[in-house]
């Protein structure tokens, strides 16, 4: 499910205008809020925080799709876990209005034709090919955020040729060559491992961020996780880290139910019989989520990497370009250059803040 993706390139690829238009707040309001800078001094002390940092437990819970000596393949994706309800509304809203108009078909052909039955037939068919258009010109762009569209989004990390490449859909930003040695990892609690490239650390004048693996449960797993790359890239790749399990690419049942309880086991372990008896009720919306689930990759194809990024850290082999702001289409990049100002770096650190008015501190003079 690609909708996270799909919001963050819409972030950057929208102007002001539109943002404020589609946004949930007040537009004049949202006008009218300062945007808050971002001071270069506090981007590189988190930089070096972030670089020296080590974790004594590395380990990856996948799914890991390649990994030998040269690279790393892992899926990539926010909200994994919530695939399907996309698909399971759009074959609502394509399928009922054909099975309307074949359920009213078959009654005509059990009864007598009689004309007075042509016009509730007209208006049903009218209705249903209504739905059908509102559906492929408005709806369609959200069912292609999981199904028709690559299985799955992926990282590449190539410790050879110490880059980065990301495999996205067009509509989520494309294809992306990005560096190792500049890249920023957070982990917050609850979702995927993040990691991004940001100004000036990017080769490109606007963030790129990605979620990386399963859904978490605690800030360990995904500090064990991150190590576990790190490792790879910086410590020498399989001889630093335990072999992964390898995830297929094909559309395979169990990933799909087994995606919906990515971050619940820990939760799961340490609950009561009333957890799970709430759990035993809901399986049976379970099981549907997971069958649309099997059904928007069974829908989607293979993501296949271009041939130099297949090639890449081989020898004889040319090494990647980085991905830059020219290698957008012409529209693309006039819109992309045209949001540059949201992500302007300040110079040096950022002015103090004034100190707060105390009544504290007032009684206490006053006292004296």
């Amino acid at each position: 499910m690609y909708l996270m993706e799909w919001l963050m390139w819409l972030s950057v690829v929208k102007s002001d205008v539109w943002l404020q238009e589609h946004g949930d707040d007040d537009s004049s309001e949202l006008a009218s809020k300062p945007v808050e800078p971002v001071y270069e001094d506090l981007i590189v002390a988190e930089y070096e925080r972030l670089r020296a940092a080590r974790f004594d437990r590395a380990q990856s819970r996948g799914p890991i799709y390649a990994c030998n000596n040269t690279f790393l393949e892992m899926r990539c994706g926010g909200m994994e876990e919530k695939r399907g309800f996309i698909t399971m509304i759009s074959a609502l809203f394509f399928w009922l209005p054909l099975l309307a108009i074949e359920a009213i078909l078959a009654t005509f052909e059990r009864d007598s034709w009689k004309i007075s039955m042509a016009f509730p037939l007209i208006i049903l068919v009218v209705q249903g090919l209504g739905s059908l258009y509102i559906y492929f010109k408005y709806l369609f762009r959200f069912t292609r955020l999981e199904s028709f569209t690559s299985r799955h989004l992926l990282i590449r990390f190539n410790r050879v040729t110490r880059q980065v490449y990301l495999h996205r859909p067009p509509s989520c930003g494309g294809i992306a060559v990005l560096p190792w040695d500049d890249i920023h990892h957070e982990e917050v609690p609850g979702v995927n491992l993040i990691v991004g490239w940001y100004t000036p650390y990017s080769p490109l004048p606007f963030p790129n961020m990605v979620f990386v693996g399963k859904k978490s449960a605690s800030e360990a797993q995904m500090k064990a996780e991150w190590e576990y790359i790190r490792r790879y890239m910086d410590e020498g790749g399989l001889d630093a880290v335990d072999p992964p399990r390898i995830s297929s690419h094909l559309p395979l049942p169990w990933p799909a139910f087994a995606a919906q309880f990515e971050a619940l086991g820990p939760y799961l372990r340490h609950s009561g019989p009333i957890t799970w008896f709430g759990m035993l009720l809901v399986s049976p919306a379970l099981v549907v989520l997971g069958l649309a689930h099997w059904a928007s990759l069974l829908l989607c194809w293979r993501p296949r990497w271009p041939k130099i990024i297949q090639e890449a850290g081989l020898p004889g082999k040319p090494v990647p370009p980085l991905t830059t702001i020219g290698d957008y289409p012409p529209d693309v990049r006039a819109a992309l250059l045209e949001n540059v100002h949201r992500w302007v770096v300040k110079p040096g650190s950022p002015p103090p803040r004034p100190k707060r008015f105390s009544l504290k501190g007032r009684r206490q003079n006053r006292s004296r």
